[in-house]
């Protein structure tokens, strides 16, 4: 059978790439997720699964799931609503940005596959959305072409995480041409909204969806991760004096001063936790690998180069591999960090930094010893007999709902990279993807049947 299988899919190699090509075409940028949605239920319809598409529940997220419960985010709309604690529902339904801020045309996708009963379920998931395409001028190919050079094809979502869906949805239908029979459940779930919030996949979860195990089909090179980091996301916004140079001094007095001249105690801070959270030791499958990484991505400040800015804004995120704490351990750390440096400066005691938090999630791990990360493994050693062993993801995804909230054992895997990710030129390599639906199929077949 297993031959039969693999025979079906080479069989139908140049129909998976058209697939592929299809799907990149339909821009589903965060926010406008609704057309690529209703393709791909269209497609799960045609070879006989039964489709459901519906918006996430924000009510039902803050109610079951409050310490998770992440606000909606749109890629036009830089409209994420700060929280310092965490984000309420409340606040949400008060910040007058509903009208944006909603999964209004965004829904989920749920395809199951029935079996025939008896069997184990598995649950393959991953997100439709992607970041945007900006700056568009960096793009040396078409963002929505998915042209083909050199065996890799070039797109928006190839590798983050299109390429994955499309594996995982076409693995199950050349089963079903193959003329495979299963005995479990085949749950293919397609999400919106995993970047910057993760209320795509967490809504499904509060809503009671569950399977025996699951994949995610994020961009591993079709490797193996059996952990996921947690991440903070945050925003620091200093105040400053606005004067021109001649009135800075007032005599000997400063009268002037520059919010972005106050930045480096803040930077101290930001880094500071990151080294101490280096010196903790990193969980067994981040072993070789710092375990906490800080990145200052943002920083802008001033209306004019000869008056000193009157306010600045720094912004970044953090990401921590499991064992270093949960996130609410990370932002207390940031909060003491930031107020041991400002402490000493009496500036900061009229001027008070104001720490915002936009984004956050814990880290979740599943233990080697589950049977699905043996299967898929072994389902990646037939295609590839140099798979790398086991490790733990170096990027957050939502594995961390289905562990943590959903208690299903959960493994990362798909075809692509996440270097290509998030940058212009995004690709991913045709035979890589070809493999992954393979290793997909497999592992379907050996953990349903």
């Amino acid at each position: 059978m297993e031959s039969r299988i693999l025979s079906k899919i080479a069989e139908k190699e140049s129909d998976s790439v058209d697939f592929l090509a299809r799907l990149i075409r339909i821009p589903s940028l965060t926010g406008e997720e609704g057309t690529a949605q209703a393709f791909l239920s269209a497609h799960a319809r045609e070879f006989g699964m039964t489709v459901e598409l519906s918006e996430p529940d924000l009510g039902l997220i803050f109610e079951k799931y409050p310490e998770s419960a992440q606000y909606p985010t749109h890629w036009k709309h830089d409209l994420i609503l700060p929280y310092y604690d965490l984000p309420s529902y409340e606040a949400l339904l008060n910040s007058g940005k509903t009208d944006v801020l909603n999964y209004k045309n965004r829904p989920n996708l749920v395809a199951t596959l029935k079996g025939s009963g008896g069997g184990r379920s598995l649950w393959l998931t991953g997100h439709i959305d992607t970041v945007t395409i900006e700056p568009k001028e960096d793009w040396q190919r078409d963002p929505f072409g998915a042209q083909i050079i050199d065996g890799r094809m070039y797109g928006r979502g190839a590798s983050d995480m299109k390429g994955g869906l499309s594996a995982a949805l076409l693995a199950i239908q050349w089963l079903t041409e193959a003329g495979v029979k299963l005995r479990g459940d085949v749950i293919f779930a397609s999400s919106v909204n995993e970047e910057h919030s993760g209320s795509g996949t967490l809504s499904l979860v509060a809503q009671g969806l569950r399977a025996d195990a699951a994949i995610v089909m994020e961009p591993t090179r079709n490797c193996v991760y059996a952990t996921t980091p947690g991440d903070v996301y945050w925003e620091i916004i200093l105040t400053g004096v606005p004067r021109s140079p001649g009135a800075r001094w007032d005599g000997k007095s400063l009268a002037g001063v520059s919010a972005i001249e106050k930045t480096a105690p803040i930077i101290k801070a930001l880094l500071d936790v990151e080294n101490d959270h280096n010196k903790l030791p990193p969980h067994p499958l981040h072993r070789d690998k710092n375990p906490f990484s800080c990145v200052i991505g943002e920083i802008a400040g001033g209306t004019y180069p000869t008056v000193t800015a009157n306010s600045c804004r720094i912004r970044g995120c953090m990401y921590f591999s499991p064992g270093l704490g949960s996130v609410n351990n990370i932002m207390k750390r940031i909060k003491e960090r930031l107020d041991h440096e400002t402490n000493s400066d009496p500036w900061f005691k009229d001027f008070p930094v104001k720490l915002n938090f936009l984004h956050h999630r814990n880290s979740a791990v599943t233990s080697e010893n589950e049977p699905i990360v043996d299967v898929i493994q072994q389902a990646a050693k037939a295609i590839r007999p140099d798979v790398p062993n086991i490790t733990g993801s170096p990027f957050c995804t939502d594995m961390e709902y289905l562990v943590n909230q959903g208690k299903i054992p959960t493994v990362i895997f798909g075809p692509g990279s996440i270097e290509y990710a998030h940058k212009s030129d995004e690709c991913i390599s045709i035979e890589e993807f070809l493999q992954g639906i393979q290793t997909l199929a497999l592992a379907i077949y050996r953990w349903c049947a």
